[in-house]
């Protein structure tokens, strides 16, 4: 059983509460799904749950499972933060080498790991160089093989494909079901899969707001709004702040991107694009889809000019159709990275922000940093002297959002864009590419959430594997059921 009384916990002792004053039970073989707005707490929680934080004040027990060599096991939102090995099959071994398992066992438990979660072709791959999504898989497999009695996932569908999530799912339905007393606490953002669950959690500010069944708590549509739990669509356009309105004004150079034959290959020689062909025009966006590992994330770096194409041309061109050179284009193509954190490096949140535009050349004042603040939904009191490695991953998000806005470039990669994000963050994201869009900025979008795809895209660029891309408009692409299936549902999981 776990039990906390009166937990509270602070990351810094002069700072906000994460937790304030928690108090929960949850017994053998109960299964549990958390949610709340980006910041209530949900993943200082499960870090509770784990082991891995002591509460500042109050009362943790867990019992029952304390003899168990790893009683908790736990996935966390970025699987960065839990790799340590080289390759994936040391990942997948490495709890079990710590609690000294025959390599016989322990080989034949890895390869039928490997084969349950559908990844034996990344046996031998290096960890670092995997997909978002490959990394989330290989993650939960490296904490599935122990079968730990206290099983603590926090949001771990963040990157997975259609096909990894149900994977995820009819793996939790068979741990479940071989051990009748386990605990499962899954946090989430969706409704839609919090309804799977026995209980439903809510927290709201560091507090349990309420704890019940979901059906009964989810109905109640103005306790979704007030907690953030409810996925906002309306088509009120977001008010632009005049960083955009006035940088927006400068020279343009960039109206269009066209890849040619473009291909690419990593050092070990393993290609992931092949001879793709396709034009990107601003004012457009374009929604990038398909199974994880299909070279999205890769296309997206070549873009924004990170990486060069092993074959083929990418080329930029102005309003009047000539070609514009890659020098004289710093700033007006830009990024947010599948993990936010791997493009911030400064000691303040205000600093992040201010970075882009002073590194240009041009000025941003403190109200400016203020409005893009607002812009994201971040209150610039709380977060502009944060550190930004201390925010949840729904702020580190939003935070990336408005670091990139405040250069007011062309065109924006945005590489899974509402991971971590609450359901009214993603409404909000939402508006914010639509009215992007209306400036003449072009947008890429790469996602596997059917609903975000649908709200957003213009067109949908299709990866089905390498040297096979579908390039068709949103409508006729969402007509496929085919199509379709490789993406969550749009059936608009986030209003519950």
């Amino acid at each position: 059983m776990i039990r906390l009384r009166n937990v509270t916990f602070r990351y810094d002792s002069a700072g906000a509460p994460a937790l304030r004053d928690l108090s929960l039970e949850i017994r053998a073989g109960e299964s549990v799904c958390i949610m709340g707005a980006n910041g209530c707490g949900k993943s200082t929680l499960a870090r509770i749950l784990a082991g891995l934080l002591k509460v500042s004040q109050g009362e943790f027990v867990l019992t029952g499972v304390t003899d168990r060599p790893i009683p908790v096991g736990i996935l966390f939102q970025n699987p960065d933060n839990q790799m340590v090995a080289v390759t994936v099959e040391k990942e997948i071994a490495f709890a079990l080498e710590n609690l000294a398992v025959p390599f016989e066992e322990m080989d034949a438990r890895v390869g039928a790991t490997l084969k349950r979660f559908g990844i034996e072709h990344l046996r031998t791959r290096l960890t670092s160089e995997l997909s978002g999504g490959e990394k989330q898989r290989v993650a939960l497999a490296s904490v599935m093989i122990c079968k730990p009695p206290v099983l603590v996932l926090d949001e771990p569908d963040s990157f997975l494909d259609a096909r990894g999530r149900v994977a995820l799912r009819e793996e939790e339905e068979q741990i479940r079901h071989e051990n009748a007393d386990m605990i499962l606490v899954r946090i989430t953002q969706y409704p839609s899969v919090a309804k799977r669950y026995q209980r439903l959690i809510v927290l709201d500010r560091g507090r349990v707001a309420a704890d019940g069944p979901p059906q009964e708590i989810l109905a109640d549509r103005s306790f979704r709004h007030k907690t953030g739990l409810c996925y906002q669509s309306d088509g009120v356009p977001v008010e632009l702040p005049q960083p955009l309105r006035r940088l927006s004004g400068r020279n343009s150079l960039v109206h269009r991107l066209a890849a040619d034959a473009v291909s690419f290959a990593y050092a070990d020689g393993r290609t992931v694009l092949k001879n793709l062909t396709i034009t990107l025009n601003g004012g457009e966006t374009v929604g990038l889809v398909g199974a994880t590992g299909s070279g999205k994330s890769t296309f997206g770096h070549l873009l924004c000019g990170l990486l060069r194409p092993s074959g083929g041309s990418l080329d930029y061109y102005d309003a009047d159709g000539k070609e514009v050179d890659i020098a004289l284009i710093r700033g007006q193509i830009s990024g947010v990275f599948q993990q936010p954190e791997r493009q911030f490096f400064l000691p303040t949140c205000a600093e992040e922000i201010a970075f882009g535009p002073r590194n240009l050349g041009l000025s941003i004042t403190t109200e400016e940093v203020t409005a893009l603040f607002d812009l994201v939904g971040l209150d610039a009191k709380v977060f502009a002297e944060r550190d930004p490695f201390t925010l949840s991953m729904g702020e580190k998000r939003r935070l990336a959002f408005a670091a990139v806005l405040s250069m007011s470039p062309q065109f924006i990669v945005f590489d899974e864009p509402t991971c971590g994000l609450d359901p009214a963050g993603v409404g909000r994201f939402i508006k914010m590419a639509r009215t992007l869009r209306q400036l003449g900025v072009g947008l890429v979008v790469i996602s596997h959430d059917g609903t975000l795809i649908n709200a957003v895209a213009d067109k949908v660029l299709h990866f089905r594997g390498v040297g096979e891309y579908h390039h068709c408009s949103c409508r006729e692409f969402f007509e496929s059921d085919e199509n379709a299936s490789i993406l969550t549902p749009v059936d608009g999981q986030y209003a519950g």
